[in-house]
């Protein structure tokens, strides 16, 4: 009489599950649950909670845009301190579009991720400069930032300049005149990448720009630029066809010299 094998198949626990399959399962779960739920298991679920939430080394901030009251945005902000005060890797924080932080949140921030090499702002959201001032103190490895300039925070770009001597790759937008170009200019003599498509830019800016003093530049994007004149009206305008041709010629010149400098736009001056 053969015996009956009574061996039964034994089930590891959760909290000896693989972490990296425990968080992709966890991110299909709606934020909700990934907030209230999945935290509250076992100390291993609430570490693949905020492997989850805060993936690899980006801080990403937007995720707070999509919570529709003030209880899950606080339980948010305390997944994120957790997350902030066991990991020191950040590399890369996106701030939120609609979210707005404080000033005491944002010190906070950036006093426990000195690493941070990329700041990215959404190019639709005017940045208050006071937000950001300080940040820039334990910022010193920033190397990428993209922002909306807000027409009344002129001194943003000096700060960066004055904190963060190593930026390559710098995207701003708005209103952009001869100072903030010669604030570029003389504060990141590192530039590589230089974007200010979608802004207003005076057109003695473009030419300051094209004089090829940013040696290290390779890249400049002007696409969808409104070039205005002293009076401030747009000299590309079909109205302004003289003063357009003479303007057009002078840029073209001046483009033709930086020959390593990919210059994207939409004059029509070729």
């Amino acid at each position: 009489m053969r015996k009956k094998n009574s061996s039964k198949l034994i089930v590891p626990p959760w909290s000896d599950f693989d972490p990296f399959l425990l968080s992709h399962i966890l991110s299909f779960l709606p934020l909700h649950d990934q907030l209230f739920v999945t935290p509250y298991v076992s100390r291993a679920w609430l570490t693949a909670t905020l492997d989850t939430l805060f993936r690899n080394s980006i801080l990403d901030l937007v995720l707070i845009d999509e919570f529709n009251d003030e209880i899950q945005r606080l339980r948010f902000t305390h997944l994120l301190r957790l997350a902030i005060n066991r990991y020191h890797g950040w590399v890369s924080i996106y701030l939120p579009r609609k979210y707005m932080l404080s000033y005491f949140a944002m010190v906070y921030i950036a006093e426990r991720t000195p690493m941070i090499s990329s700041v990215i702002v959404p190019c639709d959201v005017a940045l208050h400069a006071c937000l950001v001032h300080t940040s820039l103190l334990y910022w010193k490895n920033l190397k990428v930032f993209k922002a909306r300039l807000n027409s009344h925070e002129g001194l943003l770009l000096q700060q960066l300049a004055d904190s963060c001597k190593n930026i390559v790759e710098l995207g701003v937008h708005g209103e952009i005149t001869e100072k903030e170009v010669s604030s570029i200019i003389e504060g990141f003599p590192l530039l590589k990448i230089l974007d200010i498509s979608e802004s207003t830019l005076c057109h003695k800016a473009l030419s300051l720009l094209l004089d090829g003093k940013l040696r290290s530049l390779r890249e400049l994007d002007i696409l969808h630029c409104s070039i205005v004149g002293d009076d401030g009206k747009d000299i590309t305008h079909p109205t302004s066809q003289m003063l357009s041709m003479k303007f057009n010629r002078e840029i073209q010149e001046k483009a033709s010299r930086l020959k390593s400098v990919k210059f994207t736009h939409c004059l029509g001056i070729y």
